[in-house]
């Protein structure tokens, strides 16, 4: 094998390798600020944590809202994403196979109540399914006559 061959061969390896390697690292570089209610609300003590502690533990809410003068609701939602959903470039074609949500519930500037919710994107569809009313009529066109 000649000299040359042996370059071009070493040279294509390289090359390769090199792109193996970004191709790993690169992903490792994406720093979008992650959320993780499951665990998250666990480090919120009823009574004890305040409005700025609420925030730097789990960022600003995703909607707010008055209950009464001196108190305020604040939710936060997280989607639970599928393992396509979180495939580069394509996962913004699939859904989310459910959420979470987890309600603070703030007397002042003091957390007075949690509330954590997770829910399945399949869960209500049992409201699609109509064969509960035939079987229904059917009884009670029996318990009629």
């Amino acid at each position: 094998m000649s000299t040359c061959v042996q370059f071009v061969s070493m040279r294509r390896r390289a090359v390769l390798l090199t792109a193996v390697l970004l191709l790993m690292v690169i992903p490792g570089c994406y720093s979008h600020p992650v959320r993780h209610l499951t665990s998250d609300i666990g480090l919120v003590k009823v009574g004890v944590t305040s409005r700025q502690e609420v925030i730097s533990l789990l960022g600003e809410p995703d909607s707010t809202r008055m209950v009464s003068a001196t108190t305020e609701e604040w939710t936060y939602y997280q989607e639970d994403k599928s393992l396509l959903q979180k495939t580069p470039g394509v996962g913004s074609m699939f859904s989310a196979k459910g959420y979470k949500t987890v309600v603070l519930t703030l007397e002042g500037d003091i957390v007075t109540a949690t509330r954590y919710g997770a829910y399945d994107k399949d869960e209500l569809d049992w409201q699609d399914d109509y064969t509960w009313q035939e079987i229904d009529q059917k009884t009670k066109k029996k318990t009629d006559k």
